[in-house]
């Protein structure tokens, strides 16, 4: 009777370490890390706008989950332009002065197609004029700010999904290798390979950021969407090895490094570095 009952305690002791343990594993999760491939949205703000409206607007464009920078004079828009290539621009004022600066568009020879929205900052004194103005400029919508911003919020992922949607991406002066985001198509050396949805996301990932090392903690939030989610060690791997052995049946052999300790690098041929651009649509 002794020996049972000794025997019970420890199993009972060993659920009770084994809970204690996972309880912990649990606690150093990541609770939500946002996707490192946010949509890029650039601010240009009128100088007189007041610091709430400026507050609330920005507010309203991360909630697309996206990363926002904010310029208020217009040349820091155009360097942010050049160096940053932004997939949106959002005005938040109008003035005849805006209208003549967008005649000027591009300010690249890649920037001809940025989409950009207007967002009244409640000093206008001819809105209604100014709209009519803003939208022949070839703004894609024109927002009072009496409104309240969660229609920017829905406007700027309409504009985004339409964007992200219709420009493929293309390495290589000879395209070897394209991702069209409107059909889920790859092509690799010429040859189109097929992917299941997380692999086609991750390899998107890898192509827009070449020859660095992406982290597993990353890949983890790239392959659930970015809801911060525990991939175990070897089901990481598995989608790693999947992604490898696909790429190397087209002859992408040695594109996909391991860096040891720290996680994986995408690094296509010298010859196809630093070439990434986008195809117009």
């Amino acid at each position: 009777m002794f020996w049972i009952l000794l025997d019970s305690i420890g199993v009972h002791t060993v659920h009770v370490l084994r809970a204690v343990m996972c309880a912990q594993m649990r606690t150093q999760l990541p609770i939500r890390t946002s996707l490192p491939e946010g949509p890029r949205i650039l601010l240009l703000v009128n100088a007189r706008t007041g610091a709430k409206t400026i507050a609330s607007v920005e507010t309203a464009l991360k909630r697309t989950g996206g990363r926002v920078r904010r310029a208020t004079e217009r040349t820091e828009a155009e360097q942010w332009v050049q160096r940053w290539d932004p997939e949106v621009l959002v005005l938040l004022g109008w003035s005849a002065a805006t209208g003549d600066w967008l005649q000027r568009w591009p300010f690249a020879a890649d920037q001809d197609d940025l989409p950009f929205l207007v967002v009244s900052s409640g000093l206008e004194n001819h809105e209604r004029a100014d709209a009519v103005a803003a939208l022949e400029a070839g703004a894609q919508a024109y927002l009072p700010a009496s409104m309240g911003f969660e229609p920017l919020t829905a406007q700027v992922r309409n504009v985004l999904k339409k964007v992200r949607t219709q420009t493929p991406v293309r390495m290589g002066e000879e395209e070897s290798l394209c991702i069209d985001l409107a059909s889920l198509r790859v092509w690799v050396l010429g040859q189109e390979i097929h992917l299941p949805r997380r692999l086609f996301s991750l390899l998107h990932y890898f192509v827009l950021h070449p020859d660095e090392v992406i982290s597993n903690e990353q890949i983890a939030d790239i392959l659930w969407g970015g809801r911060g989610a525990y991939l175990a060690p070897n089901t990481l791997v598995v989608k790693i090895y999947r992604l490898r052995k696909i790429l190397e049946s087209a002859g992408a052999r040695g594109w996909l490094e391991t860096v040891h300790s720290f996680g994986y690098r995408f690094s296509p041929p010298q010859g196809l570095q630093n070439v990434i651009k986008r195809s117009p649509q």
